[in-house]
């Protein structure tokens, strides 16, 4: 990341991308690229331990309905008969092993989840059509003006726009800006701070004069997410 400063206002222009050619910035969006893959397959390793507890329990209440049976056969029979009685034994020892790996796998959900909790994430946005009449400012500050909601923790927005005329995303954290690289389309990671975010924009840089303004080119679409 590098700064311009320009008077009292700082820019900081992300090189955080898919098309990062910094050795540094490309491991840093690998970091979070990795992280984010690590966190979507504990949430399918989440789902997958449900469905085998949910399988295994299954299989307790069968095998309880048929010791259920068992016992009330063997009351019948006056509660002696050594061939039911080995049968309820047989199938109480199989019920025991089911619930020990039920536990275990709860036990694996749990540890998961709370991994899971410590990463959380807000879809700001998602696939939101900015239309060109936004892009309103007076030259040469051609923008759009978005509202990102709340940031009360420390993290970062994923900002990505497939296509559209050449953009770049900005955003303010005290008196600094923070713009990512100009492109028809990206993929950025933008830090943000607690509770110190300003103005956030989208800044068209292919545009047109139209009735006395500035307006961009054509409209675009965007999704951002908030992770912290």
């Amino acid at each position: 990341m590098s700064n311009l400063v320009v008077g009292r206002i700082a820019t900081v222009v992300l090189l955080v991308s898919i098309a990062a050619t910094s050795g540094t910035s490309a491991y840093l969006f690998q970091q979070q690229a990795s992280q984010q893959q690590t966190i979507r397959n504990d949430a399918d390793k989440v789902a997958s331990l449900n469905k085998q507890i949910d399988s295994l329990n299954a299989q307790v209440s069968s095998l309880n309905t048929q010791i259920s049976q068992l016992q009330t056969l063997n009351s019948q029979l006056g509660g002696t008969n050594s061939n039911l009685v080995a049968q309820i034994g047989t199938l109480q020892s199989q019920v025991a092993g089911l619930q020990s790996q039920v536990s275990q796998l709860e036990a694996q959900v749990s540890t998961l989840n709370q991994t899971l909790n410590l990463q959380r994430s807000r879809v700001i946005a998602n696939q939101v059509t900015v239309d060109r009449q936004s892009f309103t400012t007076p030259f040469p500050n051609v923008i759009a003006v978005i509202n990102i909601g709340s940031i009360q923790n420390a993290g970062y927005l994923r900002v990505s726009w497939p296509s559209g005329p050449r953009l770049n995303f900005g955003i303010q954290e005290f008196d600094i800006n923070i713009t990512t690289p100009i492109g028809v389309s990206g993929v950025y990671s933008v830090p943000v701070s607690a509770n110190a975010t300003g103005n956030t924009w989208f800044q068209c840089y292919d545009y047109y004069f139209v009735n006395g303004v500035y307006v961009c080119s054509s409209s675009f679409t965007y999704s951002i997410t908030y992770w912290y």
